[in-house]
């Protein structure tokens, strides 16, 4: 790839700085493309300012905090790490919680692959089984009547204490609504639903309400560049940007898997992409950056370091 003409330039300075707040590195009982310091590395290099490290089986905070302390080069990559709450850590479990971010986890998922909406539109798949591991326990926050069940409320409390996100997991969108409203009243600030539009089933009015919650919405790379994983037509971002506005718009990668392109370079794809559909450079950098630093509470990047970088002149003017 061409490095060196205007447009490709323009990627690589949005690229600098940008926040991937849903990285699929290794090690993990699912395979992966790739483990968390070449990750490290692939970031570093690109200047990336902050990667959020996602294993739907385990807590990655302390696997995070020793490759922040042996890691070489220098420190300006943010390594943010969250708590899982399916099966293999107890489900909704306020004592892994309680844990989790004690160690320095900054987001807390909701049920993913136990969701019992993840278990019913993927049950073909059959993941657990192939991978060897017990069959799940379907879990959901709600109960039979539609209510949020006790044992969520000390997890949101816990959110709340550390100033926490709360990402919604693979739960439906009818199951977000009382999670996201009861979250709010006990003090949640930060919220995020990952790939709404697919796992979720989320519609364009339910992006729109969920925006209006203060919730962000993040769009996956996989799911939306040239490749096995996409589900939807390249010009559909356009759509839900527009439903839930630039400002509740965040994009990650959801990038690792060993069947699809590196978490990096679907970045990189994915930022072309928002150009090709006719976001401004500047809407780019923000659905790529400043809502990521402000839904995790970190600062966003030095803008001085970042107008150095060629092809800023072009996201600056």
């Amino acid at each position: 790839m061409d490095h060196t003409d205007p447009q490709s330039s323009l990627i690589d300075a949005l690229l600098t700085g940008a926040v991937d707040l849903h990285c699929h590195s290794g090690p993990s009982i699912m395979e992966r493309k790739l483990d968390h310091l070449e990750q490290i590395r692939d970031a570093e290099e690109a200047g990336l300012h902050a990667v959020l490290f996602k294993d739907h089986f385990y807590p990655n905070a302390p696997v995070m905090q020793v490759l922040e302390r042996y890691r070489a080069g220098p420190r300006q990559l943010h390594l943010l790490s969250g708590v899982p709450l399916n099966n293999q850590l107890g489900g909704l479990n306020c004592h892994a919680v309680a844990r989790g971010l004690a160690l320095g986890g900054r987001m807390v998922w909701m049920p993913t692959l136990c969701a019992r909406n993840h278990l019913t539109t993927a049950f073909r798949y059959n993941l657990h089984g192939r991978l060897g591991m017990r069959p799940p326990e379907a879990l959901s926050v709600i109960d039979d009547f539609g209510r949020l069940k006790d044992e969520v409320r000390p997890i949101l409390d816990l959110i709340a204490e550390h100033d926490a996100v709360l990402c919604g997991g693979h739960l439906h969108v009818s199951e977000m609504y009382p999670l996201f409203t009861e979250a709010r009243a006990r003090g949640v600030t930060r919220m995020v639903v990952s790939h709404p539009t697919y796992w979720i089933e989320a519609r364009l009015d339910d992006l729109a309400e969920l925006s209006a919650m203060g919730v962000y919405l993040e769009h996956c790379a996989c799911m939306l560049i040239e490749g096995v994983s996409r589900k939807f037509e390249l010009d559909a971002l356009r759509s839900y940007v527009d439903a839930a506005g630039i400002e509740r718009t965040i994009i990650g990668s959801d990038l690792g898997q060993t069947f699809n392109p590196r978490p990096v370079p679907g970045f990189r794809a994915a930022i072309a992409l928002c150009l090709d559909l006719g976001f401004t450079p500047q809407e780019v950098r923000q659905m790529t950056c400043e809502n990521a630093c402000r839904l995790v509470g970190i600062e966003p990047p030095d803008d001085v370091a970042y107008l150095a970088t060629p092809g800023a002149a072009t996201i600056a003017g």
